[in-house]
């Protein structure tokens, strides 16, 4: 069986160190048309780049980690793409002599890729009998290397890594509680979620503890009602705060709160919605709202030993 797709999960363990996929194209026609419109209707992110890289300058980079694998790049464009849905990664080389060189987790994105950005698009319509392809699944350190530099800086920019670590653990618990069919647990988890979010949302976005006058914690509801009540145009719209509250209401009960309602049994519809809210708010949060929030990756590599994140 034809291995298709490696969990970028894998790759970001210390513990593994899974092959990268490797795409290869030769094409015998010039010049290379690049597809906008493909990229446009795939969709496009702050995580994905299209960036034409010069020759390096070895004196300006010796003490970079990374400097033994950048100095020796010749010219080329590049394309870097990460759909967060797909959970794929890829970034396409194109050197100056027109090869076309892909990394990826995902087999089927690659080729994907590479057949809508080079061929069958306008003016030419080339075809794939015009390309000299190669693949493979490959080990080699240098690669490797190189394939993860480009996937932790595409990281760096997804709203889920910017979660802070405590909101993110509730957040995985209920994704977790939805893949074994704990439906319950999802959405009081995904409650949790949005709770915790909220109260770090609260001190950057109003500049206070979230306590009421007497030192006291507030509620989930005082904290969005808090919100409701800032001076137009507030610093949460009004609709996401609406979906807050659908989440808060369909986790209150019979989820957060000890209170049974005959009869009434979590559905995985009512799971899918509560996260996929959950998610739909911390992407817009991250995006749009506190774009000051972010995490910053530096990478240190021994290209023939062991790659490590620090």
């Amino acid at each position: 069986m034809i291995q298709t797709k490696i969990p970028i999960q894998e790759y970001l363990s210390s513990e593994k160190n899974p092959p990268v996929y490797r795409l290869k194209a030769k094409p015998n026609f010039s010049p290379i048309d690049v597809n906008l419109q493909f990229i446009i209707e795939e969709g496009w992110s702050n995580a994905d780049r299209l960036r034409f890289h010069t020759e390096m300058k070895p004196e300006k980079s010796k003490n970079h980690p990374m400097a033994a694998l950048l100095i020796n790049l010749e010219p080329h464009l590049l394309i870097r793409r990460y759909d967060r849905e797909e959970a794929s990664f890829l970034s396409i080389h194109i050197a100056l002599d027109g090869e076309v060189d892909i990394l990826s987790n995902d087999r089927d994105f690659a080729q994907r890729y590479l057949h809508g950005l080079f061929l069958e698009c306008p003016p030419a319509f080339h075809s794939s009998e015009e390309l000299q392809v190669s693949e493979e699944w490959i080990d080699d350190p240098h690669i490797r290397a190189m394939f993860l530099g480009l996937l932790h800086g595409a990281l760096g920019w997804d709203p889920s890594h910017q979660i802070p670590p405590a909101i993110q653990v509730s957040l995985k618990e209920a994704e977790k509680a939805l893949s074994i069919a704990n439906y319950r647990s999802c959405v009081v988890m995904c409650r949790r979620t949005i709770e915790a979010l909220l109260k770090f949302a609260f001190t950057r976005l109003l500049g206070r503890a979230p306590v009421d006058s007497q030192g006291r914690t507030l509620k989930l509801y005082s904290i969005i009602e808090q919100f409701r009540r800032q001076q137009p145009p507030p610093p949460i719209p009004i609709h996401l705060l609406h979906v807050l509250d659908s989440i808060r209401v369909i986790g209150n009960v019979p989820g957060a709160h000890a209170v049974e309602i005959e009869g009434y049994k979590f559905s995985k519809l009512d799971a899918e919605f509560a996260l996929a809210s959950v998610q739909y708010f911390i992407e817009q949060y991250f995006s749009k709202i506190d774009k000051e929030v972010s995490e910053y990756y530096t990478l240190a590599i021994d290209s023939n030993e062991e790659i490590s994140n620090h």
